[in-house]
């Protein structure tokens, strides 16, 4: 017998005649990215739960277990918030392969939009992979709309999560070389395709290509540092590669609700001590990018990198996913792993002056991945859980959360697999250790 595909999903076969309706799956998918992915700017997206999780954020309203549970390090397998970061993302994979399906070898549409949609799934379905495996550790990899086959397939090795992560990246970046990059930063293009790869490389200790995909991104890509930091996360910022577009036209970014306190106390969060003292004096990040709310007795401080509220006549500032000064960062860490000094310090030296921060000079590896790593701290604070992932992909996770959170577990670098999808298919266990 065969089983329906689930409903409201997309069906290549029927639905990818047409330019039009391939346009209409993308705004689909970014709309969900947005919306209902581990990338929106709500309480229940990466950049408040990871930063909950580590050591980012205090979590100030208990009403909110799921929540709650992440910055007490107690997430179990029916965590609600667990549970959506996996469904959402499969629900996206399932409609990136429909993509896929309906339009390789679909002559009705011409071969620069072919390449161009291809392009864009593999990317999409490569980014969330990505964080898949980050998250979860092993976990299914399908590629197909076979639904029988895709409800019961077994977990597959995060090495090999990765191999196919860096074939979709490459195909996207190839991809997408040739195609209309007007049509927005919001959408996936080839500086997009190629900025992620240098971050997978990163992740995966591939320091030679990730330092020449930072590279490549540096010397021959069309961005620029925003030397005033007030300008890095408003419209027509230089620095931005990847942003989702709001809602409708006058909205800006979720992560300003979330963030921002208008009262004191606040409502649902701060920045944690250990990242306020982390701070250098003289850091302009600091002056730019956190705010304060206080009362008679006590000062609290947020991220205050999009400030904006409010509905504007039209938008000015966008939910960013990418940015160009992790180029820098990720340059500087390859080259410091590849023992090249001098280089390294030359792409960190560059963010923090643009920081105004002097520049440093350390001969020994140790601390100069210890500097780098406490400048991507600074930079990438409350942003899609780059504090978090720096610290499990560098083994210094429970060194370091296990000082400041007192539920942390050494188990605590994955979250456990949804026990609904445990329940559903038995490949998928054992569930992953601590759970």
């Amino acid at each position: 017998m065969n089983i329906e595909p689930p409903k409201n999903e997309l069906n290549g076969k029927n639905v990818f005649k047409e330019t039009a309706t391939i346009e209409a799956a993308f705004a689909h998918i970014y709309a969900e990215l947005r919306e209902t992915s581990f990338t929106r700017g709500s309480n229940s997206g990466l950049p408040c739960l990871l930063g909950y999780y580590a050591d980012e954020l205090i979590y100030l309203n208990e009403s909110q277990q799921a929540t709650l549970d992440f910055y007490n390090n107690s997430v179990l397998a029916q965590n609600f918030s667990v549970e959506q970061i996996w469904n959402s993302s499969y629900n996206l994979i399932y409609d990136c392969n429909s993509i896929l399906e309906g339009v390789e070898g679909n002559n009705s549409i011409s071969q620069n939009d072919r390449d161009r949609f291809m392009g864009e799934a593999y990317f999409i379905r490569a980014f969330i992979y990505f964080h898949l495996t980050n998250l979860y550790g092993d976990i299914p990899f399908v590629d197909s709309t076979d639904y029988q086959k895709n409800s019961k397939a077994p977990k597959t090795s995060i090495e090999i999560v990765y191999e196919r992560v860096i074939e979709d990246m490459l195909l996207a970046k190839e991809l997408l070389f040739s195609s209309n990059d007007n049509i927005g930063l919001f959408r996936a293009n080839h500086w997009t395709a190629s900025a992620f790869l240098a971050r997978i490389y990163l992740y995966h200790n591939n320091w030679e290509r990730a330092k020449e995909e930072a590279l490549y991104i540096i010397e021959e890509g069309p961005f620029a540092l925003e030397q005033d930091l007030s300008s890095v996360f408003i419209k027509g910022s230089r620095e931005t590669i990847w942003h989702l577009d709001p809602i409708a036209p006058g909205y800006n970014t979720p992560e300003a609700g979330t963030f921002i306190s208008l009262t004191a106390p606040p409502r649902n969060l701060s920045l944690s001590e250990e990242l306020l003292v982390d701070f250098e004096e003289g850091d302009q990040r600091f002056v730019n990018w956190v705010g304060a709310v206080s009362n008679e007795e006590e000062t609290w401080y947020f991220p205050f990198k999009y400030k904006l509220r409010e509905i504007t006549q039209e938008t000015m500032e966008y939910s960013i996913l990418s940015r160009f000064s992790e180029l820098f960062l990720i340059a500087a860490e390859a080259s410091a792993r590849l023992n090249q000094t001098s280089d390294a310090l030359y792409y960190l030296n560059i963010i923090r002056n643009r920081a105004s921060l002097p520049s440093i000079s350390v001969n020994n590896q140790k601390e100069l991945l210890l500097s780098i790593l406490q400048e991507r701290r600074i930079e990438f604070f409350s942003e899609q859980g780059h504090r978090f992932f720096d610290l499990k992909r560098t083994g210094r996770a429970h060194e370091v959360l296990s000082v400041v959170k007192p539920y942390w577990d050494e188990t605590d670098i994955l979250l456990p697999i949804p026990d609904v999808e445990l329940s559903k298919n038995p490949n998928l266990l054992p569930q992953n250790k601590g759970y």
